[in-house]
């Protein structure tokens, strides 16, 4: 009996560790010029916990931003490096773009990985209009879904983007000089 309940407990720590994976996405500052590049950098932490392939995509507004480049970190687990797919993208100009941010298999095997706690990719933008961006992952069901050691749901970020400055002084210019004119016909 004492058996029994220190193989269920010892099972129940695997699974807690299983899912205690952790991950996240944020971006290098709040706020951005229009024209600038955003770098997004996801950080993850397996946490012990194994798994045959890791996939994660970003979505986000396209009329906001548009698409840069991305890459990943290779995956190093026990039974040697996990295969790296292809981490393609979309900027429909508007809602529903993506990047996908990693996209890894670990073969026949489930693993664990070597090289982890750290940087699992980097995303970059650019920023095209002003406004607020927000940055989620795709957990909707489906072969996009969100997957990282059993983890399938986490925050995302959000930033902000602004005028360039040059465009802000001429645009402040352009209203003193109406105040001004209309003053002088008055």
């Amino acid at each position: 009996m004492k058996r029994t309940l220190f193989v269920v407990a010892v099972m129940v720590a695997f699974a807690t560790s299983a899912s205690a994976a952790t991950l996240s996405v944020v971006s290098d500052k709040t706020t951005y010029n229009v024209g600038e590049t955003i770098t997004l950098t996801v950080t993850g932490d397996d946490q012990g916990a194994s798994a045959t392939g890791v996939f994660g995509k970003l979505q986000y507004d396209g009329a906001f931003v548009n698409s840069g480049t991305r890459t990943q970190t290779q995956i190093i687990g026990q039974y040697g490096k996990w295969t790296v797919g292809v981490l393609n993208e979309s900027d429909t100009g508007g809602a529903g773009s993506f990047s996908y941010a990693f996209n890894q298999i670990a073969g026949l095997y489930a693993q664990t990985a070597n090289n982890l706690p750290g940087t699992l990719s980097i995303v970059t933008l650019i920023a095209d209009a002003v406004g607020v961006v927000n940055v989620s992952w795709d957990e909707a069901a489906g072969p996009t879904q969100l997957a990282f050691f059993g983890l399938a749901s986490t925050p995302g970020t959000s930033f902000t983007i602004v005028p360039e400055p040059t465009t802000a002084a001429l645009l402040g210019l352009g209203l003193v000089g109406l105040v001004l004119g209309g003053r002088r016909r008055s």
